[in-house]
């Protein structure tokens, strides 16, 4: 094997010890760098055969100047949104990520989220340190059996989420129109509208797409039951956050659990940070020491098979040059 010179953006992971262990024995070497400006890219992969990245975006104008010998980017997570798929394929580079890495935490966080909002937990804890009879103030909580959950997107994790919530709901429902067949336990619907309508909890598991941007406006947020709980484990960009400010200021929607900002990390003065309701993790539901490690072994993996020409063992291509 050759010498392969990886670059992963600064900001990506605390360090390169992982991937300085996992590839003990190997010629390849991983060193991190900033990848922020066109400069920095140009500097910093200029000898460099594969680039990591996480949350790092990764626009046309710096693929365009990645380095001579740059072959393959890596995405150390699932979603592509922060990557111009487009030019990577236009510069000749190919694109891989790893769908799998995190399913089980990102579906726990989720049925966690929604598990603390259903039983108004932030408002029971501040009961319970200010007044231990305050309970009566957190009236009503209805059981889960009476609720109708709904998840939009039905993917890994989508499925993964569904099939954590079916056995404690009275009615499962899903909307994805790429969905060839329901999971068990959930019925289709065929619109957006319909499952929002319908849902006492709205948890969405989509990607992020021109088409999926602002998928839930002030439209889609008005049909909502009242006080229903609204969760987004996904990405930030899926709702319009204006919108859902508003909508938990004026008691709407009851609760909103979000781990995903369109902006990251926000601002101190973020309106979401002063908002009623709302059950804030900073996009951590996909992090447990086991899938972080997932996440940058197999990416590394996946770098040295692509490089090599061998069969892909963890991960996925999406664009191949």
């Amino acid at each position: 094997m050759s010498p392969y010179p990886f670059v992963m953006a600064e900001g990506t992971f605390a360090d390169t010890d992982l991937e300085r262990e996992h590839l003990a024995g190997t010629p390849v070497e991983v060193t991190m760098a900033p990848l922020h400006s066109a400069e920095d890219v140009e500097r910093e992969t200029a000898a460099a055969d594969a680039v990591i990245v996480t949350w790092n975006p990764l626009p046309r104008e710096l693929i365009e100047r990645l380095g001579p010998k740059v072959r393959i980017i890596g995405r150390a997570g699932i979603g592509l949104d922060s990557i111009d798929l487009d030019a990577a394929r236009d510069r000749g580079v190919a694109v891989f990520h790893c769908p799998d890495y995190a399913t089980e935490e990102v579906a726990t966080h989720t049925l966690a989220m929604i598990l603390a909002l259903d039983r108004k937990l932030l408002a029971a804890d501040a009961a319970a340190r200010r007044d231990w009879m305050a309970w009566h103030h957190l009236k009503p909580v209805r059981p889960l059996g009476e609720h109708t959950a709904g998840v939009v997107g039905l993917g890994r994790i989508g499925q993964a989420v569904a099939a954590r919530l079916a056995p404690l709901f009275g009615a499962m429902l899903g909307f994805d129109p790429f969905a060839p067949a329901a999971p068990d336990g959930v019925r289709l619907v065929s619109s957006l509208d319909e499952l929002l309508a319908a849902s006492d909890v709205v948890t969405l598991h989509a990607a992020l797409t021109p088409e999926t941007r602002g998928l839930l406006g002030r439209r889609e947020l008005s049909l909502l039951k009242q006080g229903a709980i609204l969760v987004n484990v996904s990405r930030g960009g899926l709702i319009e956050q204006d919108a859902l400010v508003e909508a938990l200021h004026e008691g709407r929607i009851g609760a909103a659990g979000i781990d995903v900002l369109a902006n990251e990390p926000p601002p101190r003065d973020d309106p979401i940070m002063r908002a009623p309701n709302v059950l804030l993790s900073p996009h951590f539901a996909w992090y447990s020491e086991a899938s972080e490690r997932r996440a940058r072994t197999l990416t590394v993996d996946g770098l040295v098979d692509y490089l090599e020409g061998r069969p892909i063992r963890g991960g996925r291509m999406v664009v191949t040059p």
